[in-house]
């Protein structure tokens, strides 16, 4: 096959998110149910009154608390898994993997947590400012969108993550070889 046949086909890549997502949701949507002040949300759905401020239905301290740990155990599991096997098991359900964009070998844990870490900035910075300036944090959402709507257009098939990190993701076939297969 030639180079850019061996890209990660958009289809299989949206797949892999999605698994991944459900996977890390099962550990966030129980955090983030914890956060919501029950008590508070009753009153005001019995009451009828508008939710005029929905910071008011969440305990705050629980929620940033939550956020944290989905943070900290999301950035964990892609790191971990693509830094030692070069897939995640979203990734590994769709027959894709995560190789170094110059010559296709395993990548490092380095380039891995900077690959992670630029999309969970702009997480991160996204949440901060619906916080704080919830106006602001629709310019970055749109990088978030930007960042994986790159490789609807680009040549390699990269998001921004990937050219920030050198990284590309590959279609895993039986006649390559596994870069993170240790001899």
């Amino acid at each position: 096959m030639a180079p850019e046949d061996m890209l990660a086909g958009r289809w299989a890549r949206l797949g892999a998110a999605i698994l991944d997502s459900l996977i890390l949701g099962v550990l966030m949507v129980p955090i983030m149910l914890a956060a919501i002040r029950w008590d508070r949300f009753t009153e005001i759905v019995e009451s009828g009154e508008p939710i005029t401020d929905p910071m008011e239905v969440y305990n705050i301290p629980v929620l940033l608390t939550g956020y944290v740990i989905v943070f900290v155990v999301g950035f964990a599991y892609y790191t971990i898994t693509q830094a030692k096997w070069g897939q995640t098991l979203g990734k590994r359900a769709c027959g894709i993997r995560l190789v170094s964009a110059a010559d296709h070998s395993a990548v490092r844990w380095g380039q891995v947590a900077g690959r992670q870490a630029f999309v969970y900035g702009i997480s991160i910075v996204t949440v901060v400012l619906n916080f704080t300036v919830p106006a602001a944090a629709f310019p970055v959402s749109v990088l978030a969108t930007l960042d994986n709507a790159f490789i609807l257009w680009d040549r390699q098939r990269q998001s921004l993550h990937d050219k920030v990190a050198g990284t590309v993701v590959v279609k895993v076939t039986p006649w390559t070889a596994d870069p993170y297969k240790k001899s």
